[in-house]
This record gives structure tokens, C-alpha cells and sequence, in this order.
């Protein structure tokens, strides 16, 4: 009962838009602002692991662009970066002392990046200097790591071209296909798995999805071949009519001057007929 009066008369207490209950609310929103400003902020920032490596994900990857990294892409079920953990921690420890930065991609949690970095064996180390990417081949050990960058060895190294560069466009778009590739999965799990639906269902599910998504990009491409086609034809006329009109003019410009020396032959021949009647 007491309870229940304590709910109503902090009810009522705030229906009266007493002053207390206007500043818990402005402090509570002021909160919820706070609280989702940290959390955005803590998505965008790289994570660090109690060991100081640091976790790279889609949403920092372009904080190792600037400075020096060195990046391993490995997978929980990778025996080989099981095998390499203890190392990368160890060599983490000490790449701090040189300035360098140690970061870690899971592949399972961030396909794109393995996408965008094209990796294709796990696990894969990279070493960045300033935007240049280069990949490392040597022994998979922390003295081999700390040598490798003390005595920069990475010097030796030829760093990915252009088109290669995790910044490229074809990257980014190898980028997409990765994610794409890991949403399709995804989603072919959730269909067989939590909707029950059969597999030749999921399969069906998605060659309808790629038959309507190819007619809806022929469909645009055709509006555009159209659209692209009626206004060459509708330009084209302008065209010819305007070179038509000064092909014609100069026609009539050298007609005029055929006609002018026409008369001009004429005057010449009297001319000398009247000189050679005066000199007889």
C-alpha cells in the first residue's frame, strides 16, 4: 500500500511539472545522448585486446593507412593461427617500444577486409608504412617479426600496386562481393535452420532473387540504351541542317564569284580591242 501511494504522488509530482522532475528528465535525456554518442564512437575506434593487440574491423581498417602496422588475418579454426597467438602477443609487447602498431582481423567476423586485402591463406601478415602494403613471407616467429621491422626489412619487399591497394576500387569491390558472399550464407542458414524451409527451397529462394534482380538491371539498362538512342536521333538533324546551311552558303558565295568573273571577262577583251584600235 505504501508503495502504491509512492507511485502515485511521484505521478502526480510530475504531472505538476515541478522543477525536480523537469531536471531528472533533462539529465536523463542528456544520458541517453551521452550513452549513444560513446557507443558510436566505440564502434568506429580499434580495440584493444589485454594483450595490445589491436582488433581491426570494416569500420577502422583506415587507421592502419597511417603510421606503421603490422596486421595478421587469421580464423578460430585455423590450427596455424593457433600456433601463432602466443607470438603475436609476445612480438605485440615489444612493437610498441619501436612504434608500431599490432593489429588482428578475424575473417569468420570481418569478411571484407579479407576481401579487400585479398587473403586467400590464413594466416596472412601484412606489414603498412604510410598507405604502402606489403606482405610478409618470412618465418612466423618474434625475433623474425622484430628484425623484420628494426632492420627494416621491409625495404626489400616490392609493396602491392595500385590496383591492389586495399584503398583501390576494385578492392572495395572485391570488398562487397566478400560481404555479399557471407550475407548470402548467412541467409541460407537462417531459411533451413530457424524457417525450416528445405534446402531446394533456400536454392529456389535465391535463383527467383537473382532472376528478378537480373531483369530489373536489364530493365534499366534498356531505359537508358533508349533514352541515350532518342536523343542522338533528336540531335543529329540539328545538326546536318545546320552544316547543310553553310555548305549552301558557300556554294552561293562561289557562284557569285563565277558570275563576277564572267562579266569581268568581257570588259577586259573591249578593253584591248579599244587599245589596239588606237595604236593602229
Amino acid at each position: 500500500m505504501a508503495r502504491l501511494k509512492t507511485k502515485r504522488s511521484c505521478k502526480l509530482l510530475c504531472q505538476t511539472n515541478s522543477p525536480s522532475c523537469k531536471l531528472s528528465c533533462s539529465q536523463l535525456v542528456q544520458s541517453l545522448l551521452s550513452i549513444t554518442l560513446v557507443s558510436s564512437i566505440a564502434g568506429s575506434a580499434v580495440a584493444e585486446t589485454e594483450t595490445g593487440v589491436l582488433t581491426i574491423t570494416d569500420a577502422n581498417w583506415t587507421v592502419t593507412m597511417d603510421g606503421e602496422w603490422m596486421i595478421t588475418f587469421v580464423a578460430p579454426w585455423c590450427p596455424a593461427c593457433a600456433q601463432l597467438k602466443e607470438q603475436w602477443e609476445r612480438f605485440s609487447s615489444l612493437a610498441a617500444a619501436m612504434g608500431v602498431s599490432v593489429g588482428e582481423v578475424d575473417v569468420t567476423e570481418q569478411p571484407g577486409l579479407s576481401g579487400r586485402f585479398l587473403v586467400t591463406t590464413l594466416p596472412t601478415i601484412f606489414h603498412v608504412k604510410d598507405g604502402s602494403v606489403r606482405r610478409y613471407v618470412s618465418v612466423r616467429e618474434v625475433e623474425e617479426f622484430h628484425a623484420y621491422v628494426s632492420n627494416r626489412r621491409w625495404e626489400e619487399v616490392e609493396p602491392l600496386p595500385s590496383w591492389k591497394s586495399p584503398t583501390s576500387p576494385l578492392m572495395s569491390c572485391m570488398a562487397g562481393l566478400f560481404r555479399l558472399s557471407l550475407w548470402i550464407r548467412w541467409t541460407h542458414g537462417y531459411l533451413t535452420g530457424d524457417l525450416g524451409m528445405p534446402v531446394w527451397g533456400s536454392y529456389l529462394s535465391f535463383a527467383m532473387a537473382t532472376l528478378v534482380t537480373g531483369l530489373l538491371m536489364g530493365l534499366v539498362s534498356y531505359t537508358l540504351i533508349i533514352i541515350s538512342l532518342y536523343y542522338c536521333i533528336t540531335t543529329k538533324p540539328l545538326i546536318n541542317t545546320k552544316h547543310n546551311f553553310l555548305k549552301g552558303t558557300e556554294h552561293e558565295y562561289a557562284d557569285v564569284g563565277e558570275e563576277s568573273n564572267e562579266e569581268e571577262e568581257p570588259e577586259t577583251l573591249r578593253q584591248r580591242r579599244g587599245q589596239a584600235k588606237r595604236t593602229s
